[in-house]
């Protein structure tokens, strides 16, 4: 048996932090320019990475694949996050938190996406038809990809709607009631 790993995040280009129980995020991790003509005074940019473990299995004339496991991370990409710099310190710390609410928001969808995940895919095995062990590999590697982009692609939906949803209860943090909330809710996630 031989394992490989097939790991891509949508732009590789781009440094990223992975969601940490012990690190928050801090304003110089918003790396873009902002723009005065926004409305907003900061924005995060939140992705997801998925990372398939795929195993070989040797058959007399088949090429069978098994996916061992699919690691799936929330990552903030500083390179696209911005913060305007026109706010007090108190109004800054607590906009802070707010964009840490999205980050933690993208970690909490994640854990539950990872349970159906595992249930669905782990251990899953599946043939590749082709001429040799080479080509297999990268049949492989694009039928795995495919189902990464599934899986991301339903995970991003699941975190619009909920990022919806979480501003506009909390009125991009400016409703302190709704905002603490949330924040005692993700506090479960660093437990």
């Amino acid at each position: 048996m031989q394992t490989f790993v097939n790991k891509t995040f949508t732009n590789p280009k781009f440094s990223v932090i992975i969601w940490n129980k012990t690190r928050i995020l801090k304003w110089n991790d918003f790396k873009k320019k902002s723009d005065p003509e926004a409305k907003a005074s900061a924005s995060s940019a939140i992705g997801f990475e998925s990372t398939p473990l795929i195993e070989h299995i040797k058959t007399r004339h088949k090429f069978k694949f098994k996916i061992i496991d699919m690691q799936l991370k929330a990552v903030f990409i500083p390179d696209f996050s911005w913060v305007m710099k026109n706010f007090s310190k108190k109004d800054g710390t607590l906009l802070l938190k707010h964009e840490q609410g999205h980050f933690d928001l993208a970690e909490e969808i994640t854990r539950k996406t990872r349970i159906k995940t595992i249930n669905r895919f782990q251990n899953r095995a599946f043939i590749v038809k082709r001429k040799n062990e080479d080509e297999a590999k990268k049949a492989a590697i694009f039928q795995v990809t495919k189902i990464r982009k599934e899986i991301e692609g339903k995970l991003q939906k699941e975190f619009k709607g909920q990022e919806k949803k979480y501003d506009d209860k909390t009125n991009h943090g400016l409703i302190t009631g709704y905002q603490e909330e949330y924040n005692k809710r993700f506090k479960k996630l660093r437990e």
